[in-house]
C-alpha cells in the first residue's frame, strides 16, 4: 500500500524489538436489546462496519525489522482472531479492580506477524438488570494514536444501535474494501524543519554545557538535567509487565475542575499537570531533585484542518518544566494557577505550529531500530506524561449507549517513568489511568504503593476546588 513514514517507522521499531505492544481505548457499554454478551459472535457485525469505514484496520506491517517498512493489505480478516471474551467477577462496587486485572496481560500481548494489529476484549458485567460488558479495543501504535478510539467506539456504537439484532449467523470472515491509506502526516512538506532547529541538538553536543545553556540550545526535546527526576535509567527485561492503576473523578468533581480552569485563564490538561506535580512533590523522595520535566501529547490534526476522529498517527509533543515547590498550600496557588495558563497556551501553539516540530526531526535519523535500542541504559527524557483524549461524545439512545471509558497505555520502555493516560464521557466520569513499566519508577518503596499515594493527591486536589 505504501511505505512508513518516519514516525511511523519509530513506533514499528519500538514495536519490533519488544518496547511496547498495545494501547487500550475501552468502553463499558450498555444494551437495551437482547445480546448475548458471553458470545464472541454477537459482536461481528459491528466489527464489520468498522473495517469497512477503516482500512488500517485490514493491513499488516510487513519488513519491521529492516529500515523500510511498508504497510500491506490483507486479503481477508477473520473476526474470530480479532475478538475474545474473558471473564473476571466484577461486582458494581469494585469494577475498577477488574479492569485493572484483565488490562495489562491485554497491554503485552504481543502481535502476531500476517494478522492486523488489533482485537477486542470483552469483559461481560452481569451484575445489574442492564445488560453491560467492559470492551477494551486495544491495537499497536503503528496503525493510529489514541484518538482513532474514539473514531473505533464512535463507529462500533452506531453499529450496534442500528442493528435490529447482533448477528450471531455470519460469517466471521469478511474481505476488506480496497482503500488507500491516507498520506502519513509527517512529512517534510508537512512539517518543515529550519536550519537553526535541525542544526541546535548537533552544535549542543560540541559545545560547553554552559555556553549551549546560555544561547537556549539542548540536545533533546526536552529539558532534563542533574535536578530532574526521572526514574530508574531505560532498562528492557522481556519477563517485566506492564502495571496500571485506575482513578475515576465523578462528573460533579469533573464539572467543578473545569469551571475552576475557566476562572483561571486555564484549561483542565493543564490544570491536571498541576495536579500531578503537587502529587509528585509528595510522593517523590530525594533532596536532589530539583524539579520535574513532563511531556504532553498534542492532537496535530487542527493544525491541518482535518476531522478529529481521522485515522492515523497525528500526535507531537511538548515539553514543560516544573520547579519543585514546598507542599504548604491545601489546592493551587496562584502561581500554580499562573503556570497552568502558560502551559494551555503553549499547548495550543503547539497544537496549531508546523514549522519546527520534534517529530519532523525523525526523517534525519538513519537507522531507526539501531536508534531505538540505543537508549537502554541512558535517563529518560521526562518525569511523566499526560496524554488527554478528551470528552467522548456518543450521544443517546434506547438500544445502546457508552457509559464510561478508559484508555491506557502499556509500560513504555524508552519513555517516561509514568503516564497518566486521561479520558471521559459527556455528563460521566474522568478515568485517568496511571500506567508505567514494572521497575521504572527507581524508588525505594513499593511502585503501587507510591503510585497509590499520587492518585489520592490528584483526588484530593479536584475535591479542594
Amino acid at each position: 500500500m505504501r511505505f512508513a513514514s518516519p514516525n511511523e517507522r519509530r513506533t514499528i521499531s519500538r514495536e519490533d524489538v519488544g518496547f511496547y505492544n498495545a494501547l487500550v481505548i475501552a468502553a463499558v457499554y450498555e444494551f437495551e436489546n437482547d445480546i448475548d454478551i458471553d458470545s464472541p459472535r454477537s459482536f461481528i457485525q459491528p466489527l464489520k462496519e468498522c473495517i469497512q469505514k477503516y482500512p488500517y484496520l485490514s493491513v499488516v506491517v510487513k519488513d519491521k525489522h529492516t529500515e523500510s517498512p511498508a504497510y500491506e493489505r490483507v486479503e481477508s480478516v477473520n473476526l474470530e482472531n480479532h475478538v475474545s471474551i474473558v471473564h473476571e467477577e466484577a461486582s458494581s462496587e469494585d469494577e475498577t479492580a477488574a479492569f485493572e486485572k484483565i488490562l495489562p496481560p491485554i497491554l503485552d500481548r504481543p502481535w502476531p506477524a500476517d494478522v492486523p494489529p488489533w482485537r477486542i476484549v470483552i469483559l461481560p458485567l452481569h451484575d445489574s438488570t442492564v445488560t453491560r460488558c467492559f470492551i477494551a479495543f486495544a491495537f499497536s501504535h503503528t496503525i493510529g494514536d489514541g484518538m482513532v478510539g474514539h473514531a473505533f467506539h464512535r463507529t462500533f456504537l452506531e453499529a450496534c444501535r442500528q442493528s435490529p439484532t447482533m448477528d450471531e449467523k455470519g460469517s466471521p470472515i469478511i474481505t476488506p474494501p480496497i482503500q488507500p491509506l491516507p498520506a502519513p502526516f509527517d512529512t517534510p512538506e508537512r512539517l518543515p524543519i529550519s536550519w537553526s532547529f535541525l542544526l541546535a541538538p548537533l552544535i549542543a553536543v560540541y559545545i560547553p554545557k554552559f555556553i549551549s545553556q546560555m544561547i537556549g540550545l539542548r540536545t533533546a526535546a526536552s529539558t532534563v538535567d542533574a535536578g530532574t527526576w526521572t526514574g530508574s535509567r531505560i532498562f528492557f527485561d522481556s519477563t517485566t509487565n506492564s502495571r496500571v492503576k485506575l482513578l475515576e473523578i465523578e462528573a460533579p468533581l469533573v464539572q467543578r475542575a473545569l469551571q475552576a480552569s475557566r476562572n483561571h485563564d486555564t484549561k483542565l490538561t493543564a490544570t491536571l499537570h498541576q495536579f500531578i506535580v503537587r502529587a509528585l512533590n509528595k510522593a517523590i523522595p530525594g533532596d536532589d531533585i530539583t524539579h520535574f520535566v513532563s511531556g504532553t501529547a498534542v492532537d496535530m490534526r487542527g493544525s491541518i484542518g482535518i476531522p478529529a476522529d481521522t485515522w492515523g498517527l497525528y500526535v507531537s509533543g511538548h515539553y514543560d518544566v516544573h520547579p519543585r515547590l514546598p507542599d504548604t498550600e491545601p489546592t493551587l496557588s496562584d502561581e500554580m494557577w499562573t503556570a497552568a495558563s502558560s502551559m494551555t497556551r503553549k499547548l495550543a501553539e503547539c497544537g496549531t505550529r508546523l514549522q519546527d516540530q520534534a517529530i519532523g526531526l525523525l526523517r534525519y535519523l538513519p537507522n531507526f531500530r539501531t536508534w531505538t535500542l540505543g537508549k537502554i541504559g541512558q535517563r529518560r527524557d521526562s518525569s511523566y506524561e499526560v496524554s488527554n483524549l478528551l470528552v467522548f461524545d456518543g450521544g443517546s439512545s434506547e438500544k445502546c449507549n457508552i457509559s464510561k471509558m478508559v484508555f491506557t497505555q502499556p509500560g513504555n520502555v524508552p519513555s517516561a517513568p509514568l503516564v497518566f493516560n486521561v479520558i471521559s464521557v459527556k455528563g460521566g466520569s474522568l478515568m485517568c489511568t496511571v500506567s508505567w513499566q514494572a521497575g521504572a519508577l527507581g524508588v525505594p518503596v513499593e511502585e503501587m504503593e507510591l503510585v497509590d499515594g499520587i492518585c489520592a493527591s490528584i483526588r484530593a486536589d479536584f475535591q479542594a476546588l
